[in-house]
């Protein structure tokens, strides 16, 4: 008789590759002031073509994470894995209201959006290609993270490309001033001459 109080083994093995109710509370516990102006710089990025509040989006995300709605890898750095998770959180949501009927003002008879939305979404189009380009630049930086996960500056600049953050931005994500992230840029581009001295591949 199997005993029933030793989970499978498919079970431990995902109980071990992702991270359990306890670790996610310990590690939202830990978000610094620093990660939290982080988070929150990303988030104003992604309120576009949504009906989310500001603050919202991004307590939906810690939600989805603690109740693990959206499960965290182990490997995966814990406000990366909150970036993502309000992308992809605010995507699916902007797809959602897209798809709204929209509701005849009896007053006017004109036709408006049941949703008043904080602006108006990209083209299908623009949708299209910029979804192409976020999973380029997602492949790009999960292959780089693999050389570069333990340090957390070039790990955060990693983070603020692939959102598109540039100048100011970049470095306010940071929090470090424009010689200090000019240094782990250099850094980034040496180790990535090291291990790919012919260019990134897919």
């Amino acid at each position: 008789m199997a005993d029933i109080s030793v989970p499978p083994p498919e079970v431990s093995a995902s109980a071990t590759e992702h991270l359990t109710y306890d670790k996610v509370a310990s590690a939202l516990d830990g978000l610094t002031p620093l990660d939290l102006a982080r988070l929150d710089a990303v988030e104003r990025r992604y309120l576009g073509g949504t009906d989310f509040a500001e603050g919202d989006l991004l307590q939906e995300a810690m939600c989805s994470a603690l109740f693990e709605e959206k499960r965290c890898p182990r490997i995966t750095r814990f406000i990366a894995f909150l970036v993502q998770s309000m992308r992809n959180i605010a995507g699916h949501r902007r797809d959602r209201l897209q798809q709204q009927v929209p509701i005849e003002d009896v007053t006017t008879g004109e036709r408006k959006s049941k949703f008043e939305l904080k602006a108006s979404g990209p083209s299908p189009e623009d949708a299209a290609i910029r979804a192409e380009q976020d999973r380029g630049a997602s492949e790009v930086c999960a292959a780089l993270n693999v050389h570069y996960g333990a340090d957390e500056e070039m790990s955060m600049v990693l983070l603020g490309w692939e959102n598109d953050m540039r100048g100011e931005t970049l470095r306010d994500f940071l929090g470090v001033d424009q010689a200090r992230l000019d240094y782990v840029i250099k850094k980034i581009r040496r180790i990535a001459r090291r291990e790919y001295p012919k260019g990134w591949r897919r």
